[in-house]
């Protein structure tokens, strides 16, 4: 880890991390670093060096994705390969919740919805666009199907029924009514 400080910002590294992604939780005050061999949860507050909690993964795949829930200040979701784990951040401890399992080849994106708490997308090569509702993670709620593997998946800030998708530079709008 090194840190360098200059007049106008401030530059933290965490090599040691090898994260692949990142997430910024609702209030600001924490970012998790996700990849390969860990995951950490970091307090920005303590001008980003201090690393609140390190938890070691074991897995041959990288984490592609991690988004924190913009309505539980406490949880976020990492997808990796084919599935998309739920996990949760209280009293200093990281605890996994749920895996959430559906798609057939590797999830490339995932976004809370704006509008209910409760809801994500994931969004894979596979084809496939799912909707979930954390409360029974289970299986999907909604799926739409495409002829191209989605690369992003975005819910409508405007508007509480309308998702995108982009596709090998194509735009998608879904209505999940």
């Amino acid at each position: 880890m090194a840190a360098r400080w200059s007049s106008e910002n401030i530059v933290v590294e965490h090599r040691e991390l090898q994260a692949t992604t990142m997430a910024l939780d609702c209030t600001g005050q924490y970012v998790v670093l996700a990849g390969r061999k860990c995951v950490a949860i970091i307090n920005l507050y303590d001008d980003g060096l201090s690393v609140e909690k390190k938890v070691f993964r074991h897995s041959k795949w990288e984490v592609s994705s991690a988004e924190w829930s913009p309505h539980h200040p406490d949880m976020f979701i990492l997808a990796c390969n084919q599935r998309a784990e739920l996990l949760t951040w209280k009293d200093g401890e990281l605890v996994s919740q749920h895996f959430l399992r559906h798609h057939t080849r590797t999830i490339s994106d995932i976004n809370w919805a704006v509008f209910d708490p409760n809801v994500l997308a994931t969004a894979s090569i596979d084809t496939f666009i799912y909707l979930w509702d954390i409360r029974d993670p289970r299986k999907p709620i909604a799926s739409f199907s495409t002829v191209a593997g989605a690369s992003q998946v975005k819910w409508n800030k405007v508007t509480p029924n309308l998702l995108a998708t982009a596709h090998e530079g194509d735009i998608r709008l879904w209505d999940p009514r």
